[in-house]
């Protein structure tokens, strides 16, 4: 039988560096401008994928991916913002579900976040990783996180970096969301409409304040290894 593959998509280098060192037997294919990564790690076929930045990037990567290499389920990594009070750099992230608070058409009676799919659109539209997925993600993390707290709850993705105390408190308010960053509601939307399985998990690596642009340039290397690292041991107990 043919073993399942498992894609993991970052998208900054420093996001998917760490997974690259443990492929072994690696093959690169080049799909457009995209470069993907196949070898060998734990017994297991991965591929791995630097999507770039923001959501049109991320779902153009997401479906090269899907098309080509029929993935058993896909992994977001990467880094994120803090949104909720009690979070602090170097925390993780389990995404429960994700929105996208950049799409707007509320000037036509509908709410922030309603991608016009004909569904409750006095609401916003949320995409649910896979429960099995995200439930095992949770208990690695239980029992293997050491002087860091790890959060569940919603991921808010736009085409913006959050750095402002007024758009942080938008997002809680609006979508009580617990993290932004700029991809994973893209890949969430990608992977729903194409039945693939997915979970989503990030770092914090800063607080999506007035501070946050200065804090970043300090913490997103350390913090993306860190959502990397996570993400080889849960290859590593599979």
């Amino acid at each position: 039988m043919k073993n399942k593959t498992i894609c993991i998509i970052g998208a900054m280098d420093c996001e998917i560096n760490k997974i690259k060192e443990l492929l072994s037997d690696v093959e690169t294919f080049n799909f457009g401008q995209f470069t993907f990564y196949k070898g060998r790690t734990y017994n297991k076929d991965v591929v791995v994928a630097k999507s770039g930045v923001g959501k049109v990037a991320a779902a153009v990567c997401t479906q090269i991916l899907i098309d080509n290499f029929s993935p058993e389920f896909i992994i977001n990594t990467g880094v994120a913002g803090g949104l909720k009070k009690g979070m602090q750099i170097g925390d993780i992230i389990i995404a429960e579900r994700l929105v996208q608070h950049d799409f707007d058409a509320s000037a036509l009676g509908y709410a922030k976040g309603y991608i016009c799919n004909g569904i409750n659109p006095d609401k916003p539209t949320y995409f649910y990783p896979d429960k099995n997925l995200t439930d095992k993600f949770k208990t690695l993390l239980s029992e293997n996180l050491i002087n860091k707290n790890c959060f569940t709850g919603t991921i808010a993705s736009g085409d913006m970096f959050i750095g402002s105390n007024e758009k942080k408190k938008e997002l809680v308010e609006l979508f009580d969301a617990t993290a932004a960053e700029m991809e994973s509601g893209a890949i969430a939307q990608c992977s729903y409409l194409n039945n693939i399985p997915f979970v989503i998990i990030r770092a914090i690596s800063d607080m999506a304040d007035d501070e946050a642009s200065k804090k970043l340039v300090f913490t997103e290397e350390d913090t993306a290894n860190l959502s990397a690292k996570t993400v080889n041991l849960f290859l590593s107990l599979l």
